[in-house]
């Protein structure tokens, strides 16, 4: 039981206060989400999948992004920088796959900052995986937090669009994937949309 709250306490405080990159600075990044875009699922033999979304940006679920610096050294002079962060979407907001409409109910960013400890210019400043959440109307999850003892499968996300951002000057999306009522499939972008 300690452990967990050693571990809660630790993700909702920066543990070394670097000044560069503070709980506002990761906002930026939710707020930069390009809010629409097209994709599609290749398939040779019946077709490609196309699917799109739009959405628009309502109430953040935290008041400011969660932050946990993960130590390298014993100096504590490098580390990587965790950051994530929840938005709702207003209603209105979609994913359509085929000819259905599915609510988009939340992003959810979960990031990366490598500028503390960066050795290579091959490795980016900042990886971010964004999940798209459709039908979540409470923005619970990606893990069930009743797993296992409620019964329910260890995820609650059904439907999402997930992708990874590796550039937030242009926010493009890569390694993209669409988890359609628990079946996935990988993408690419066809139109990454913008703002």
């Amino acid at each position: 039981m300690k452990k967990i709250i050693v571990i809660a306490l630790a993700m909702s405080i920066p543990i070394f206060g670097h000044a560069a990159g503070g709980e506002q600075f990761y906002r930026d990044f939710t707020l930069k989400v390009r809010t629409k875009g097209t994709f599609k699922v290749p398939m040779p033999s019946n077709g490609d999948l196309f699917f799109n979304h739009e959405f628009k940006l309502s109430t953040p679920l935290w008041e400011l992004p969660k932050m946990f610096d993960f130590s390298l050294d014993a100096d504590k002079k490098k580390f990587y920088r965790h950051f994530w962060d929840k938005y709702f979407f207003q209603d209105g907001s979609y994913l359509q796959v085929g000819g259905e409409k599915v609510p988009l109910t939340c992003i959810f960013l979960s990031g990366q900052d490598n500028r503390f400890s960066k050795e290579s210019p091959l490795i980016p400043d900042f990886v971010m995986k964004i999940y798209l959440v459709a039908n979540d109307f409470t923005c619970t999850g990606p893990i069930n937090p009743g797993w296992p003892g409620n019964g329910g499968k260890k995820e609650t996300w059904d439907t999402y669009v997930y992708y990874e951002i590796r550039d937030p000057t242009i926010m493009l999306p890569a390694e993209v994937k669409i988890r359609y009522r628990w079946v996935e499939f990988p993408a690419v972008v066809v139109d990454g949309g913008g703002k």
